[in-house]
């Protein structure tokens, strides 16, 4: 980074923390809903996810992508880390053996549609008390997303397209009003093999073996199918 990014990503980073600080300040009654399901002796759960892998960044470090997934499940909650399930090291591992980064923690900022954790995203959709709430969180990782792509002028990754017109249309419309869709790129998620199972496809129909060309072809097709005109 130059330094005058560096001094943006830690502005950016810190306003990051405190709206989770914000979160866990000023609606305890949400964290306790989300939270419930979890046995007594399950210590250590977070309704609201800072993602600490922001904090081992330094200003010697090059970031090449912004991800953005869904929101934390299990072990992001227990961590208060991001892409750390099974998912993110899928994807980890796609990205460092397909040459798209050498070092994936140092080279990727992951980011979620939403820092508030559920087990299953499916989940979010049913706290219709906290509706508002969840529209201003989608606001708000939208917007964070944006500026750290403009600060380091790389590509966007958005995994997870299914949702992005029911629970996630908040964080779809930020992203859309932003305007500049040339250097963002949506897919399916790492999970359950869907990523893995369209690329291979794309592969094999342009009978191409460039990773990053295949990638680039599919997160414009699916952008143009989300954004038709």
């Amino acid at each position: 980074m130059t330094s005058q990014q560096y001094e943006k990503f830690i502005k950016i980073r810190e306003r990051f923390r405190q709206e989770v600080d914000k979160y866990r300040e000023n609606y305890p009654d949400f964290a306790e809903s989300l939270l419930k399901r979890y046995e007594q002796e399950e210590k250590g759960m977070r309704a609201f996810v800072y993602n600490e892998k922001l904090d081992y960044l330094e200003k010697n470090d090059s970031i090449k992508y912004v991800w953005v997934t869904d929101n934390p499940g299990f072990r992001e909650s227990k961590e208060n880390k991001y892409a750390v399930g099974i998912s993110g090291k899928t994807g980890k591992n796609f990205m460092e053996e397909n040459g798209f980064v050498k070092d994936f923690d140092r080279e990727v900022i992951v980011l979620n549609k939403s820092f508030v954790h559920t087990k299953v995203t499916s989940e979010l959709g049913k706290f219709n008390l906290y509706g508002d709430i969840l529209k201003k969180n989608q606001k708000f990782m939208g917007e964070l997303a944006c500026g750290l792509k403009e600060i380091f002028g790389c590509d966007m990754w958005i995994l997870g397209t299914s949702n992005l017109n029911k629970i996630f249309k908040s964080f779809r419309e930020t992203i859309e009003s932003n305007g500049e869709f040339d250097n963002i790129y949506f897919y399916y998620h790492f999970s359950q093999g869907q990523f893995k199972k369209a690329y291979n496809r794309k592969k094999n129909e342009l009978m191409n073996q460039n990773p990053k060309e295949i990638c680039k072809i599919i997160g414009i097709e699916n952008r143009n199918k989300l954004f038709k005109g």
